[in-house]
């Protein structure tokens, strides 16, 4: 990390959630493979299924009501950039959350932060798959559509969609009309926020120690 983040990281983070505890199953054999290795292989099959599956899903809540501003998704410009995530490398660390909570809202708050992680998303496993969850900069944008104050905007440079902190009333639009639950409340602020890409440096691609995540951007 720079060291003008680190310094921060350092003074915010003073208190730390719990860590999320993956079992030893032991070295039981099963086939010459012990049964942590299988349930490994297992787990990355098993995200890399959920994955396939959340790629080619219809949105859940695509629906013409959201779309308050006169405009069809077809009008919107495409985003030109966007963050992609490897399961099969994510190791559940967090670091992803904490430095996006710390670098937009001053704070190590992972539930502030515009990217989440998700622990055995098939709800089979024992805390051995992990996925990260990133907004998708969708090209259709129906939180973009919903929104009747104007608050959300996009990014020239990368397409994305980013909501005005000074415009928002905390309505709620865009939260219901994202298909990916990826629309953050802050209860505090009673604003909403998402995934700016940070202007085209994301810093939890930067930060992540794992290189779990990509940011990929078209020329």
């Amino acid at each position: 990390m720079s060291k003008n983040l680190l310094e921060r990281f350092q003074g915010a983070c003073t208190e730390k959630e719990p860590e999320a505890q993956i079992q030893d199953s032991g070295p039981e054999k099963q086939g010459g493979l012990s049964r942590r290795t299988m349930l490994r292989v297992l787990g990355f099959q098993a995200v890399a299924g959920v994955v396939a599956a959340t790629a080619f899903a219809a949105p859940k809540n695509f629906n013409p009501k959201h779309y308050n501003r006169q405009v069809t998704p077809d009008q919107l410009p495409n985003s030109r950039a966007w963050i992609t995530t490897n399961p099969t490398q994510c190791v559940g660390c967090r670091t992803c959350e904490i430095v996006c909570s710390l670098s937009h809202d001053g704070a190590c708050q992972p539930s502030l932060s515009r990217i989440n992680t998700t622990y055995d998303p098939t709800k089979t496993l024992v805390s051995i798959a992990v996925m990260a969850n990133v907004c998708r900069q969708c090209n259709t944008a129906d939180c973009f559509l919903a929104c009747e104050h104007d608050a959300l905007t996009i990014d020239k440079k990368t397409g994305a969609r980013v909501i005005d902190p000074k415009k928002c009333v905390g309505c709620g639009a865009c939260f219901e009309a994202c298909p990916w639950d990826m629309i953050v409340k802050n209860e505090e602020a009673e604003k909403y926020s998402k995934c700016d890409l940070c202007g085209g440096d994301p810093q939890c691609v930067k930060y992540c120690p794992a290189d779990a995540l990509t940011f990929i951007q078209l020329t």
